[in-house]
C-alpha cells in the first residue's frame, strides 16, 4: 500500500503441495515493500517509510529483518543497510513509478539494486560508505550494507533484476514516454554506461546499448530460470514481465562475444503481472496486478504458482538442519536456486572451504556448480582465497570467474597484482579480456594503463584527417514559427553546392523543410531556376525530396500557405548537392518551414561548399541505443577502468600513437587540469599531428561538466536528451580550455571540428560563431480544434452509463477505417498520434492496443480521470509575471519546459521564470469527448485505437 500503515509482507506456505496456500502469518508490517530476498532466517526488504503523523513518504531505505524461532512472524524492526536509497521528494511529488525497486542476490552473495532514474542522493551504507547517482542504474552492496557502489549507470526506468549462474545481469527498462513507452532489454556488463539521457541519442559511440527495443509495454518483474524439473525448452532462460502486455516472456539468448543477442518470445498470459520468482523445488510464482489500477486496491491481485505437466514435488530440505557435506553436494545441483541457498548457508561452515575449492578446481563438475564454488569460496576465505584462486586463472574454462572474484571486491586486494590480470586481456576468450579490464580498474594500479591503453581503441579502422572543410557560407539559427529567412550566397568559386538542413536539436519529427524560389544569378542578373537542374546526390531523415512538394508528398507551400511548385522540399536532417552552373555568382532562396509542418517544426539550414558537419544527420557516426555491439565493450570497460584510476599522464602520453584513439576517448572523461594541461601541450607536438582534431574534440567536451546533483530536481519523463551533461557548468579547467580553443580558431584551423563541436556539446564558446545567423522569433501556435464543443456535444453514448457502453461494445465490432476519421473528427489528434513519424503530443496511441484491451480502451476515454497516462499528469504552472497555464509538459529541459494546452497549442516557459508548478489530479482528457456519438461509431474509434498494435 502507498500510504501509512498499509504495507505488510505475508509469509505464504503450502504445507500439502497442492499449489495453494493454507497457512499465512504476517510477517511483518512495514511501508510500501518493495523487493524481497529470503536468506535463511533473514529476509532482505526495500521499502518505504510513511509516518502516519506526516502521511507521506520520508525515505526508502534496504533493511533486513530476521525470523530465528521460524515462527513466520520478524524478530523485531528492520535493521538499515542502507538509508535513503531513493530521493524523498520525488516520491512524494510524483509517485513509486521511477524509484528503486527489485533486488535480487548473485551467486557472489552481492545484493544487486535496481534503482530507476529518480537516481540517488546521500544514501549512506553502515560502513559509512555515501553515494549520489544521477540517473539510474544498478547499485550493488554486500549483506551486511558494506561496500555499496555503482554496478552499471545511465538507465531509465527499470524495475527488477535477473541475474544468471554466470553472474549475467538482465533487465528490462524504457525509453520516454510519450513517443512510444518503449521497452529495452539490457544485458549488462560491469562497469558499463548506458547513456540514458544524456549519451543515449547523441553519443552512442560511448554507451554500451541494450539489446533490442522491443516496443510497448512495462517491464516489471525478471528472473532467470534454471530448475531440473522443467522441461529443457523452458529451463534456462531469461524471464521478464510486461505488466503492459499482461505477459511473462522468454528472452532466448545467443553468444554474441562478451554479450548476447536475444529472441523474444510469450511464454504465459498473466493479467497485469507484476512479478515472478522460483523456490528450490521448481514451483514458479507470478504475481497479478489484476485490474488493481495505478491507484492498487485491496480487493484484486493474486499470486498464481506455476509448475510444468507432470511435474513432481520433491521437498527442500532447510540448509539450516544440512550437515556441511550436504551442502557442499548441492552446490552440484542443476537448481541455481539450490545452489545460491547452499552457498549462503556454507558461509556460516568454516570446516567446508577445502571441499568447496575443490569443486571450483574439479575438471569434470558442471560450470554452473564450478562457478558457484570459485564465489563461495571466496565469500568463505576473503582474501585469503586470492592466491589459490590465481592459480586456477590458466584453465580457460572458469578463468573469466577466477579473474572477476579476485578483484570482486575493493577491501579484499590483498595479494593481488597486476601481473595476475593482465595476460586476461589477450585472451582468446572475449569474455576473459572483458573480466581482466574490469578487474584491472578495480585494482586502480596506473602502471597498468598501457595494457589497458592497448584495447582502448574503439572498434574501426582510423580514417585520416581531412584538410579542414571551410566553414558555411550561410547558416541560420534554428528556429520555428512561419516566417521565411533570405539567404544570398557568394558561389563564384564553388564547384559544388550543398544544401542541408538539420532540426532545431528538440527531436521534433515535423522538421519539414523548403527551399522557397531558389535560383543561381549569374553577374547579369540572369536567373536558372534550380527545379530545372538535377541534383547529384540527396539525402535526407524522413519522407520525400522534391521539387514542388513537401516531404509528406503534398504540394509545397510556405508557412502561410503560398503555393510554391518550383520551391524544393525535404526533411531534416537533409544534405542535397549539386554541381554549380558556369558564370553563376549568387545563390538565392528564402528557406522557412512548409506549411505541413504547422508551424510546429524547429529547424536550421546551411549553406556550404563541402559536405557541412550535421549532429544526428545520415552522415554521422552515431548510432542506435538498443542494437547489440559487442565490439564496443572491451574497449568501453578499458576506457572506463582509466577514468576510474585517472591514468591522465599515461592517457596524456599515448596522444599520437598506436592507442591515440581509445587515449582521447578516455581523456575527455577526465576532468582533471593534468588532462587539461597535457592535451593543450600535445596539439603543438608533431607526433601528435595526425591527432589534432581529437585533441579539440576531447578539450571541448571539458570545457563544462555535469554539476554536483543535490536530490532537488529530476528531469521528469521527457528529459533533454541532446547531453552530454544534463546540466553543464564550467569548472577550473575551463579558464584554460576556452582561450586555447579561440587561438586555434583565429589561425584558421580546424573551424568546422571546433564549430561541430561547440554546437554539439553545447559548450557555448564564445567568439565560434562561423554563420551569418538570421534572427528567428518564435510564432505561437494557433488553436484549431474547440474540445469543450465537442464534449457538450450529446449523442447516443452521451446518453447511456458507462457500464451500457462496455457491455455493447461486446456486440458491436464496429469499422477501424471509420474509426480513423472519429480520431480526427473527434479531435483526438490535438493531443495524441498514432505514427512515431509524427510529433509527440499527448499520449503516444500507436502501441495502445498491444498494452490495454478493448474495454480499457473504451474506458480511457469515457473516464479520463480515472487512470491518468504515464508522463501526461495535468499541471499547473504560474509564471513569476503571473502567467498561468494549464496543460502537460511534452519536453523539458535544464532551461525550459514546452507544455500544450486543452486545445494542443504549445507554449514555451523558462523555468528561471516559473514561480509555481503543481501537478493536479485530473486529466487534461476532457469526459465526454465520445459523447455525440452512435455505439456504431464509438465501437469503431475503439476498434481503431485497438488494432495500434506498435
Amino acid at each position: 500500500g502507498k500510504g501509512p500503515g498499509k504495507g505488510k509482507i505475508i509469509r505464504l506456505v503450502d504445507t500439502n503441495g497442492d499449489g495453494k496456500a493454507d497457512k499465512h502469518t504476517v510477517y511483518a508490517n512495514i511501508d510500501n515493500p518493495r523487493g524481497l530476498i529470503a536468506v535463511g532466517t533473514k529476509l532482505y526488504v526495500l521499502h518505504t517509510v510513511i509516518p502516519a503523523n506526516v502521511g507521506k513518504l520520508t525515505g526508502m531505505h534496504l533493511s533486513v529483518l530476521e525470523d530465528k524461532d521460524w515462527d513466520g512472524i520478524a524478530d523485531g524492526e528492520p535493521k538499515k543497510l542502507i538509508s535513503d536509497i531513493s530521493p524523498p521528494k520525488h516520491n512524494q511529488d510524483r509517485g513509486a513509478d521511477h524509484t528503486t525497486n527489485g533486488i535480487r542476490m548473485g551467486i557472489d552473495g552481492w545484493i544487486y539494486i535496481a534503482v530507476g532514474d529518480f537516481g540517488i542522493h546521500g544514501a549512506k551504507g553502515t560502513d559509512g560508505t555515501e553515494l549520489t547517482m544521477l540517473g539510474g542504474g544498478v547499485l550493488r552492496v554486500r549483506p551486511d550494507g558494506t561496500e555499496m557502489e555503482v554496478y552499471t549507470h545511465g538507465l531509465r526506468n527499470i524495475y527488477d533484476i535477473a541475474i544468471d549462474p554466470f553472474m549475467n545481469i538482465y533487465t528490462r527498462g524504457n525509453t520516454n514516454d510519450g513517443g512510444g513507452w518503449n521497452v529495452r532489454f539490457i544485458h549488462h556488463i560491469q562497469t558499463g554506461e548506458y547513456g540514458y539521457p544524456m549519451l543515449f541519442k547523441n553519443f552512442t559511440q560511448e554507451i554500451i546499448p541494450a539489446l533490442v527495443d522491443l516496443g510497448g509495454g512495462s517491464g516489471t518483474g525478471a528472473m532467470f530460470l534454471q530448475e531440473p524439473g522443467w522441461p529443457e525448452k523452458y529451463n534456462n532462460i531469461a524471464i521478464m514481465c510486461d505488466w503492459g502486455r499482461s505477459q511473462l516472456i522468454i528472452h532466448r539468448l545467443t553468444p554474441d562475444g562478451p554479450s548476447f543477442t536475444q529472441k523474444p518470445e510469450n511464454f504465459i498470459r498473466l493479467h497485469q503481472i507484476t512479478d515472478v520468482d522460483t523456490d528450490a523445488s521448481g514451483r514458479l510464482y507470478a504475481g497479478a496486478w489484476a485490474g488493481a489500477g495505478y491507484r492498487g486496491s485491496p480487493d484484486k491481485g493474486w499470486v498464481e504458482r506455476i509448475v510444468p505437466k507432470n511435474w513432481v514435488y520433491k521437498p527442500f530440505k532447510s540448509t539450516a538442519k544440512s550437515t556441511d557435506q550436504e551442502l557442499v553436494n548441492l552446490l552440484l545441483s542443476e537448481s541455481s536456486t539450490a545452489r545460491l541457498a547452499a552457498s549462503q548457508e556454507l558461509l556460516n561452515r568454516p570446516n567446508a572451504m577445502n571441499a568447496v575449492a575443490a569443486i571450483a578446481a574439479n575438471k569434470s563438475a558442471s560450470l554452473h556448480s564450478r562457478v558457484a564454488a570459485i564465489f563461495t569460496y571466496k565469500q568463505m576465505a576473503g582474501p585469503k582465497a586470492n592466491k589459490g584462486l590465481a592459480k586456477l586463472s590458466a584453465d580457460q574454462t572458469i578463468s573469466e570467474w577466477v579473474l572477476r572474484a579476485i578483484a570482486d571486491r575493493k577491501t579484499q586486494l590483498e595479494g593481488v597484482n597486476k601481473e595476475m590480470l593482465i595476460p586476461g586481456l589477450s585472451d582468446k576468450n572475449p569474455r576473459v579480456r572483458v573480466a581482466a579490464a574490469v578487474a584491472l580498474g578495480r585494482l586502480g594500479d596506473k602502471s597498468a594503463a598501457g595494457s589497458l591503453l592497448s584495447v582502448a581503441n574503439p572498434p574501426g579502422e582510423e580514417k585520416p584527417i581531412q584538410a579542414p572543410a571551410n566553414p558555411p557560407a550561410f547558416q541560420t539559427k534554428a528556429f520555428k514559427g512561419l516566417k521565411t529567412y533570405p539567404v544570398d550566397v557568394d558561389v563564384s568559386k564553388f564547384k559544388q553546392i550543398y544544401l542541408a538542413v538539420t532540426d532545431g536539436g528538440d527531436g521534433d519529427g515535423e522538421d519539414h523543410g523548403a527551399w522557397f524560389d531558389p535560383v543561381f544569378e549569374n553577374g547579369a542578373g540572369k536567373q536558372v531556376k534550380l527545379s530545372t537542374l538535377k541534383w547529384k546526390s540527396a539525402k535526407s531523415g524522413w519522407g520525400k525530396i522534391g521539387y514542388g512538394i513537401s516531404a509528406t508528398g503534398a504540394p509545397l507551400k510556405t508557412g502561410k500557405g503560398k503555393l510554391q511548385p518550383d520551391g524544393l522540399g525535404t526533411h531534416a536532417n537533409s544534405v542535397i548537392v549539386y554541381d554549380v552552373p558556369a558564370g553563376a555568382k549568387k545563390f538565392r532562396a528564402r528557406v522557412g518551414l512548409a506549411n505541413t509542418s504547422k508551424g510546429r517544426g524547429k529547424i536550421q539550414f546551411i549553406v556550404s561548399n563541402s559536405m557541412p558537419s550535421i549532429s544526428g544527420s545520415s552522415s554521422s557516426k552515431e548510432g542506435p541505443h538498443a542494437k547489440p555491439n559487442s565490439p564496443i565493450i572491451l574497449p568501453h570497460v578499458a576506457v572506463k577502468a582509466l577514468v576510474d584510476m585517472n591514468a591522465v599522464e599515461p592517457c596524456v602520453e599515448a596522444v599520437g600513437g598506436p592507442n591515440s584513439r581509445g587515449a582521447l576517448w578516455a581523456l575527455r572523461l577526465m576532468h582533471d587540469e593534468k588532462a587539461v594541461e597535457g592535451l593543450i601541450a600535445k596539439y603543438g607536438s608533431a607526433v601528435a599531428e595526425k591527432f589534432r582534431p581529437g585533441i579539440l574534440t576531447a578539450l571541448i567536451r571539458l570545457y563544462q561538466i555535469e554539476a554536483p546533483y543535490d536530490g532537488s530536481w529530476w528531469w521528469s519523463t521527457r528529459p533533454d536528451t541532446r547531453g552530454p551533461y544534463y546540466r553543464p557548468i564550467q569548472w577550473e579547467g575551463s579558464k584554460k580550455i576556452a582561450p586555447f580553443i579561440k587561438s586555434v580558431w583565429d589561425k584558421g584551423e580546424y573551424r568546422q571540428i571546433i564549430a561541430t563541436n561547440n554546437a554539439k556539446t553545447r559548450s557555448g564558446i564564445k567568439g565560434i560563431d562561423i554563420a551569418k545567423i538570421a534572427d528567428a522569433p518564435q510564432e505561437p501556435e494557433k488553436p484549431t480544434i474547440d474540445l469543450s464543443a465537442i464534449a457538450r456535444t450529446k449523442g447516443q453514448v452521451g446518453k447511456m452509463s458507462i457500464e451500457d457502453i462496455i457491455l455493447a461494445l461486446a456486440d458491436v465490432k464496429g469499422d477501424p477505417e471509420r474509426g480513423e476519421v472519429l480520431f480526427t473528427k473527434q479531435g483526438c489528434i490535438a493531443c495524441h498520434t498514432t505514427s512515431p513519424d509524427e510529433t509527440p503530443k499527448g499520449p503516444y496511441m500507436g502501441q495502445v492496443g498491444a498494452v490495454l484491451s478493448r474495454d480499457q480502451i473504451a474506458e480511457s476515454i469515457l473516464k479520463p480521470n480515472a487512470s491518468i497516462s504515464q508522463g501526461f499528469a495535468t499541471v499547473s504552472v504560474l509564471t513569476k509575471d503571473n502567467k498561468s497555464m494549464v496543460g502537460f509538459i511534452t519536453s523539458e529541459s535544464a532551461e525550459k519546459i514546452e507544455m500544450r494546452d486543452i486545445a494542443g497549442q504549445a507554449h514555451t516557459f523558462q523555468v528561471s521564470n516559473i514561480k509555481t508548478r503543481t501537478e493536479l489530479k485530473i486529466s487534461m482528457m476532457p469526459a465526454g469527448l465520445a459523447n455525440s456519438l452512435s455505439i456504431s461509431d464509438f465501437a469503431s474509434l475503439v476498434s481503431f485505437l485497438s488494432n495500434k498494435k506498435g
